[in-house]
């Protein structure tokens, strides 16, 4: 298979089904995002190969940004299966937190987002997941595929919180921010 086709060389792009759209319309600042953050996840799960940061939830979490990208590339998004999972792993997300939050020190602050390559990188993905958000509610398919923006929300609170862990796991300290 080529990776060019030369079709979106005058400034249209195809989507699933054989709609084509200008690159420019709100469905691709969308997927752009979603891939863009999918991208940053991958780059935080390549600095903890020594296993003690679990990024098996990180693969999974990669997977379901593919499967919300096709469902957004669909001419009929609310019927993908996507949909129907997505609430269980918002609440999976909210466990996690819960359960870190029982190991993290409490947080009176707020903090710089920094620290080990892995967290910067976790904390990184998660400004990308709000963008990511909110280019979710500029995209015409919102309304029908809402479990779609609770998803993004809880998944931008996680990726928070796996950053603290993952500097907690290493020792690092985190920095308060200073006004």
């Amino acid at each position: 298979m080529k990776i060019y086709t030369r079709m979106g060389d005058g400034g249209e792009t195809g989507l699933l089904g054989g709609r084509r759209l200008p690159k420019n319309d709100a469905i691709f600042e969308l997927l752009g995002n979603l891939d863009e953050t999918n991208a940053a996840i991958g780059l935080a799960t390549s600095y903890f190969s020594n296993g003690r940061f679990p990024t098996k939830e990180l693969h999974r979490i990669q997977e379901t940004l593919l499967a919300i990208g096709s469902c957004v590339a669909d001419s009929d998004p609310a019927s993908a299966p996507v949909l129907s999972v997505l609430e269980k792993m918002t609440d999976s997300f909210e466990k996690q937190i819960d359960q870190w939050d029982k190991t993290l020190p409490p947080l009176k602050n707020f903090i710089l987002p920094e620290g080990v390559p892995g967290a910067a990188a976790l904390h990184y993905a998660r400004t990308l997941v709000r963008r990511t958000e909110r280019s979710y509610y500029r995209w015409e398919g919102a309304a029908q595929t809402l479990p779609i923006g609770r998803y993004l929300n809880r998944l931008s609170d996680y990726l928070f919180q796996a950053a603290r862990y993952a500097n907690h796991l290493e020792n690092h300290p985190e920095q308060i921010w200073h006004s």
